[in-house]
């Protein structure tokens, strides 16, 4: 007589590979195209490069391909061995790589977000001490800043911290406090955006000059929506992990209910969304990038 559980386990485990597939191999092929696009040696590329926000990007897709990589195909690799018969106890060790990376990634992302808005906000308000103060060397230093930090927070667990305070510090220092301050930039971003156009207008009496400062103001608001969409994909593909997480935290029973346990290991795969939609958004919202991307492909 057959298994009902075992059957309700390798359905479990199968949606799980599908999502695995389908998330993972559009992160890495999306990226890969950024990544060609961004690196190819073209006139129009030393232009992309020419542009701050352009290490921003890059490190943001280097960090997509990692998580699509190591979570994604780390996660379908852990789903087709349990299919296969192994034990959970014996892929401990792949489970720990595939949240140390999952952990990391996102942290990346969060600050990488959070300096992109800095970035948008510092270029649009001051625009005359923009390029002198920040300067490429310090956008590298910070990034690499980033990866240090990550590297070491994901870490914590196997220094001693607490499983349950470990997830409450990652989710709320890398998502809600963020997501309480990056809003506010972004609105004092764009009202300055609004004010300086204003200005523009009202006071310009050379036309050529008023449609340079017009054209340059109209590139930094596409640049700006397209990293505040990028902003709101990444809250909207973390929100189930982090409602998942934070009612693990306060109810740990909940993990012995099926319903409760797809939903946590869906939402874990869900987070590869934003890391497909990132390259789009630049290519839909950006010129320059538009452009790279036809002529290459």
């Amino acid at each position: 007589m057959p298994d009902p559980w075992s059957s309700k386990k390798d359905n479990f485990f199968i949606s799980q590979a599908i999502l695995s597939i389908v998330f993972a191999t559009s992160a890495l092929i999306s990226n890969v195209f950024l990544m060609i696009t961004v690196c190819r040696n073209t006139n129009l590329n030393q232009r992309i490069w020419q542009m701050h926000a352009t290490y921003f990007v890059v490190n943001l897709s280097i960090c997509d391909l990692l998580a699509g990589l190591i979570p994604g195909y780390g996660g379908l690799s852990y789903d087709i061995s349990i299919l296969r018969g192994q034990t959970r106890e014996s892929l401990v060790g792949l489970k720990s790589l595939i949240t140390f990376a999952a952990v990391m990634t996102n942290i990346v992302s969060s600050g990488t977000m959070a300096l992109m808005s800095y970035d948008r906000w510092f270029a649009v308000s001051s625009p005359l001490h923009y390029k002198a103060r920040l300067t490429k060397a310090r956008i590298k230093a910070v990034l690499a800043f980033i990866w240090i930090y990550s590297l070491i927070f994901s870490s914590l667990p196997s220094m001693g911290v607490a499983i349950s305070l470990f997830t409450l510090l990652y989710c709320h220092l890398h998502v809600s406090v963020p997501l309480i301050i990056l809003p506010v930039l972004y609105w004092k971003t764009l009202r300055a955006l609004r004010q300086h156009n204003n200005r523009v207008h009202d006071g310009a009496d050379d036309n050529g000059r008023q449609k340079m400062d017009t054209a340059h103001r109209n590139r930094e608001r596409k640049m700006v929506s397209a990293f505040l969409l990028i902003l709101v994909f990444f809250y909207l593909s973390f929100g189930p992990q982090f409602i998942a997480q934070n009612f693990l935290v306060f109810c740990p029973h909940a993990i012995n209910q099926e319903s409760f346990r797809f939903f946590l290991y869906a939402s874990n795969k869900f987070l590869l969304v934003n890391c497909c939609l990132n390259p789009f958004i630049y290519a839909w919202r950006i010129p320059t990038y538009r452009r790279a991307f036809r002529e290459i492909f």
